[in-house]
């Protein structure tokens, strides 16, 4: 879903682009099913650099920024995410640092860096009430801590820079990782 876009800075960017023929391209959140896709998938048409737990630690919100921004990228993609729904009743302020906060501080360093953001967020931020398909401008109403802090994240990117984009999925598959469709053929195999 794109929520916002600017045109700001357009004309230093294309003449950085013409200079370089690859698009560079930082992913943070190393080790996730969408980082590990990416990794995998190599696209061709963008050089990726990948920033894990290792090389940038997301609770350290004060070193985010200047991190991102010294990579110099053209995009950047945050595919990090405290994703443990239940955990994050029980842990609101890691949840809150790692959804909330670094979101926020990842878009500011991309905006210092004249870079876009494609951030991924989630269908937490509803309340799960809708009769049909939620639309990107339906009401927000989440429920619980994890759903309240992707929504404060999905904010605070979109106040920290005007180029973004914010995807919100129900459900992220892949073989690498957890997740329900695994976690459903563990069960039947099991019993």
């Amino acid at each position: 879903m794109v929520v916002g876009a600017s045109s700001r800075g357009r004309g230093d960017r294309q003449a950085r682009k013409s200079v370089s023929a690859m698009t560079k391209v930082l992913v943070i959140g190393v080790g996730g099913q969408v980082s590990t896709e990416l990794v995998r998938l190599k696209p061709g048409w963008c050089a990726l650099e990948t920033a894990g737990q290792d090389q940038l630690e997301l609770t350290d919100t004060q070193v985010i920024a200047d991190y991102v921004a010294a990579r110099n990228p053209d995009i950047v993609i945050n595919a990090a995410a405290y994703t443990a729904v239940d955990l994050a009743e029980k842990e609101p302020e890691i949840a809150s640092l790692i959804n909330a906060v670094a979101p926020g501080q990842i878009a500011a360093g991309a905006a210092r860096a004249d870079a876009a953001i494609i951030h991924l967020s989630t269908d937490y931020v509803f309340d799960g009430k809708a009769p049909l398909l939620y639309k990107e401008d339906d009401p927000t109403a989440p429920l619980g801590v994890y759903g309240q802090t992707k929504l404060a994240g999905e904010r605070a990117v979109m106040a920290a820079n005007d180029r973004h984009i914010i995807a919100r999925t129900a459900w992220v598959y892949s073989a690498h990782g957890k997740n329900f469709v695994k976690s459903m053929l563990q069960l039947g195999a099991a019993n």
